[in-house]
């Protein structure tokens, strides 16, 4: 006997798996009735949190890269962007895969505040 839960529909994973390129999706998620499902509710906090998180970065790197001792970090911050987009991408895809998975520091977060949504 399996005690692996059954995998969500096909539509269900498509739309979780599209909260991490998309973060209004997440948003969505979480403001309607979907998110009784254990498994949406749990990406779409997690997706939420993922841009919440890059967005911060996004902004503390600006404000740190004017600072006249880091000024060449600005250099590097071409490279954030992809870094989001190919990141998002494989989270995507491994939540169609039907998989629930953790991300360092933002899975804490969801779990901590999720509760509040």
């Amino acid at each position: 006997m399996s005690t692996e839960s059954p995998l969500p529909s096909q539509s269900d994973r498509l739309l979780a798996a599209l909260g991490y390129p998309i973060c209004l999706v997440a948003f969505l998620i979480l403001l309607t009735d979907v998110k009784k499902d254990p498994y949406m509710r749990h990406h779409g906090s997690l997706a939420l949190f993922w841009s919440i998180g890059w967005l911060g970065l996004h902004f503390a790197w600006l404000v740190v890269a004017r600072l006249p001792f880091l000024l060449w970090t600005l250099k590097l911050y071409p490279l954030l962007w992809p870094a989001w987009l190919g990141l998002s991408i494989y989270y995507a895809v491994q939540t169609y895969d039907g998989k629930t998975f953790s991300i360092p520091i933002v899975s804490d977060w969801a779990r901590k505040y999720s509760r509040l949504l």
